[in-house]
């Protein structure tokens, strides 16, 4: 398995970033599947417009384990 990865925003490093994408309605599966991704991405700890970030994603250990 690959390297996991999660975005942050490069302002102030938090994980809480969002992008701005379209939906379409999937008849067949009767859900909604991206359809299109943009490049604005916003954070929601600035409140503002931010670049994304890659970081190392940690793991997590789960109890029992």
């Amino acid at each position: 398995m690959s390297e996991r990865i999660i975005f942050v925003c490069e302002g102030c490093g938090t994980p809480g970033v969002t992008r701005e994408a379209w939906a379409a309605w999937d008849a067949e599966h009767q859900a909604w599947v991206l359809a299109e991704m943009f490049d604005y991405a916003f954070c929601h700890r600035c409140h503002r417009r931010t670049q994304l970030g890659e970081r190392k994603a940690e793991e997590r250990k789960v109890e029992g384990e």
